[in-house]
């Protein structure tokens, strides 16, 4: 500890009288005036090493004089006396900007700035001068410390016990009220009105230790009037309750004061009162400090670690690695932290020195040069999935001006294109490829890739027919009797040429063998068309064989366009319901040739129905729910455009009035489809299935009641029939082949009915099984003979 010569206390003894700290409202029967809490300004501090060192310096100088001149100035230690900052030299007498703001300002002007501030800095503004405190400690200052009280957010009202001095000595004096420590303090005793630190806690009693508790009258025991503290003990987890011997001794002094019962039990209630009041407000004070301490933790927190923050950047500045760190820090948001800022040498709010960031720097540019390699990698993957998406923008708007009636190459092979592929992986990333590129690209490549990869393609379905056709050639793949399913679906659709080119399934799940095809994976699921999954269908060529059959055409020569342009009304005799037992699907079963595939094992006939064609057609519902899907195509455009007369027309107006008459297209009587079916033709990307709903659906038809009929035999063997009278109501079932028999058996006797025409021996063996009366599509019938059994 340095030593003061006399001098030295003598000179700073005037000085250190003025400068003495205040004492505060709740101890100021406290006569020492100058607290160990207030500290000493440097500017005297420095003023009394400097003249502790020249007092050193002289002594030396009188000692070492009788050695000469030389010797002195050899072994004399001097140093270098560091002079003080003009502004701060010979202040004595002169005022300071506090002194002149309460001097020179007008009243007014100052409790108007005052108004703006904080109990906090009022309490300290007040131990600056005497002429400040003398206006802050007036009573005519309270309003400029009410409003201050009400500026801080969140903070109680003032107590009853405290005036406003006091209640901002209380909240924001941060130290030992007890032992005058200058360290911070903020554990606040609020029933005691203090502050105490950890060491002076221990010397509060219990609040119910004998020696607290054996001179206060037994009143005062057993009455809830005496304050309690519950502050913490030796360790975090032990808590204590404690009183005041200061508090304790003066309730007891006011409670022996009083002379009668009376009073003192007045009293007693008073002080119980009080002490809930106190105890309450010093909950929303508790709660109210937590949250001021919390928040300047943050800020502080906040503060040191954004300066660690700037002193990591300016060390990585240094070896090259900043500009990453910043890339990252950019990607942060308000709601996110960035991986930089929330890595754990970053956000620690510990001051950074040249040992931690040894520590730490090898650890940092791991991370940095990780996420480097990640950064790259994800913008080399934009980059080519850009050019991808570009690519196949281009391809789309090719594709849909063109005719799909042949075969043409899928997007997968069209990126797997070698030309292409080497565009979009082997060009430098900062070359944009922009879609007009592309576009060239493909006007100029497309017609040669077309020209190698249809044939080979078309070869491959020809292989798969010559699995089951030995003798199939390329042009059998337009018959309509050439069908092919596909293996990954598990309705197993079927497929006529070129349908199966527009698969989504023949595209699907390439294998990654090649490193095209790795690379295509990065950008689509989408790969190459693929022959693998189809298959030649037999029942589908077997069923369609007997629909040509049934439209009386050649199966060697009829396309897939003839069945479209014949579209027979198909009926199951297999699927045949009773619309006795069956009221809502009850019926004869009809539908169009593409979903009569999936009756292949069923006894179908067709367009052979006579005169109750009218009443079946009429029984078709209208188009199903996919009329939106665009099942046609314009033969002069090739755009999709719904299979519909009005449709068509109205497409052709607004696109082909110049090549199209569309005033003698709408002049059209019948107003049918097949008026201009050279105008339009069957998408060949819309699958069988859903072709089959635009057709016409499967759909049943009842026909109406027959008036029952009774039939007697005569005496001449002849046949009389009676519309009166009878007991037995035969069923009539229409025949649905043009030759018909018709028999009924009648209990005893059978008769016969039959038309000049040959006998269906399937139909009358069908009618006889089921036990009804087959009715004659001829006006001219015969009566057979008649047997009794």
């Amino acid at each position: 500890m340095t030593r003061h010569s006399l001098r030295i206390k003598e000179k700073q003894a005037p000085s250190a009288d003025s400068d003495m700290q205040d004492v505060t409202a709740s101890s100021s029967n406290n006569h020492n005036a100058d607290r160990k809490h207030a500290r000493d300004d440097e500017y005297h501090e420095e003023l009394e090493d400097e003249e502790l060192e020249e007092e050193r310096s002289r002594k030396r100088a009188r000692k070492s004089g009788s050695r000469g001149k030389d010797q002195s100035a050899e072994f004399s230690p001097k140093k270098t006396k560091q002079r003080m900052p003009a502004q701060f030299r010979k202040v004595r007498g002169r005022l300071g900007m506090l002194e002149r703001l309460a001097k020179d300002v007008p009243l007014d002007v100052i409790f108007e700035i005052f108004c703006y501030l904080e109990p906090g800095d009022l309490i300290r503004l007040a131990r600056t001068s005497r002429d400040l405190r003398g206006i802050l400690m007036s009573k005519s200052s309270e309003s400029i410390w009410r409003t201050a009280r009400e500026n801080v957010e969140g903070l109680p009202p003032l107590p009853l016990d405290l005036n406003e001095p006091q209640y901002a000595h209380l909240l924001y004096e941060a130290y030992c009220h007890l032992c005058n420590h200058k360290g911070r303090c903020e554990t606040v005793l609020w029933s005691f009105r203090m502050r105490c630190c950890k060491n002076c806690a221990i010397e509060f009693p219990d609040s119910y230790d004998w020696q607290y508790r054996k001179d206060l009258p037994a009143e005062l025991k057993l009455s809830d009037v005496l304050p309690e503290e519950r502050i913490l003990g030796a360790t975090r987890r032990h808590r204590r309750d404690v009183g005041n011997f200061q508090i304790a001794a003066r309730l007891k002094a006011e409670y022996e004061a009083l002379q009668t019962a009376e009073e003192r039990s007045a009293w007693i209630t008073r002080k119980e009162e009080e002490r809930r009041a106190v105890v309450a407000h010093g909950r929303q004070c508790e709660t109210w400090h937590q949250a001021r301490l919390n928040k300047r933790t943050g800020e502080l927190s906040d503060i040191r670690r954004k300066g660690k923050k700037r002193e990591i950047l300016e060390r990585l500045a240094e070896i090259g690695w900043r500009e990453e760190a910043e890339k990252i820090i950019a990607k942060g948001s308000p709601w996110r932290k960035d991986e930089f800022t929330n890595h754990k040498a970053v956000k620690q709010s510990k001051k950074l020195t040249q040992y931690g960031w040894n520590n730490i720097k090898t650890e940092l540019v791991e991370m940095l040069s990780n996420h480097k390699t990640e950064r790259l990698a994800d913008e080399r993957r934009r980059t080519l999935s850009q050019r991808y998406a570009r690519l196949e923008k281009g391809y789309n708007d090719v594709q849909s001006a063109m005719d799909l009636r042949e075969p043409f190459p899928a997007l997968g092979d069209i990126l797997s294109y070698k030309v292409f592929e080497d565009l979009i992986w082997d060009t430098p990333e900062d070359n944009e490829l922009t879609e007009v590129f592309f576009q060239e690209k493909l006007a100029e490549h497309l017609p040669h890739l077309i020209e190698e990869w249809r044939p080979a393609k078309v070869q491959e379905l020809v292989e798969i027919m010559k699995k089951s056709v030995p003798n199939a050639s390329a042009a059998e793949l337009h018959l309509a009797t050439s069908v092919f399913e596909c293996r990954l679906c598990t309705s197993r659709p079927k497929m006529h040429y070129p349908q199966m080119f527009y698969h989504s399934c023949f595209t699907h799940r390439p294998p990654a063998v090649s490193v095209g095809a790795q690379r295509l994976a990065t950008y689509s699921s989408c790969g190459p068309w693929s022959s693998r999954f189809i298959f030649w269908s037999n029942s589908g060529s077997q069923i369609l064989q007997k629909i040509v059959e049934g439209c009386s055409l050649d199966p060697a020569t009829a396309t897939i366009q003839d069945l479209y342009s014949a579209n027979p009304l198909i009926e199951c005799t297999t699927c045949y319901l009773d619309p006795t037992r069956h009221y809502y699907q009850g019926g004869r079963a009809f539908m169009r040739w593409p979903v009569a595939l999936g009756h292949s094992s069923h006894a179908l006939s067709f367009n052979s129905f006579g005169e109750e064609t009218q009443q079946i057609l009429a029984s078709e519902p209208g188009p199903s729910i996919y009329t939106s899907v665009q099942h046609a195509c314009c033969a002069h455009c090739h755009n999709p455009v719904t299979r519909s007369f009005q449709s068509l027309v109205d497409h052709f107006k607004a696109n082909h009035k110049d090549s199209i008459d569309v005033e003698k297209l709408e002049a059209s009587s019948t107003r049918k489809l097949e008026d201009i079916q050279e105008h339009w033709y069957w998408s060949p990307r819309i699958s069988l299935g859903l072709l089959g709903g635009t057709l016409g659906g499967e759909f049943r038809y009842t026909p109406p009641p027959v008036p029952p009929v009774d039939v007697a035999v005569t005496s001449t063997g002849g046949v009389s029939a009676s519309t009166s009278g009878t007991t037995t109501t035969p069923t009539t079932t229409a025949s649905t082949s043009s030759d018909v028999s018709a028999s009924a058996s009648t209990g005893t006797t059978t008769t016969t009915a039959s038309t000049s025409s040959d006998v269906d021996v399937s139909a009358s063996s069908t009618s006889t099984a089921t036990g009804t009366t087959t009715a004659s599509t001829s006006t001219d019938t015969s009566a057979g003979t008649a047997s009794e059994s």
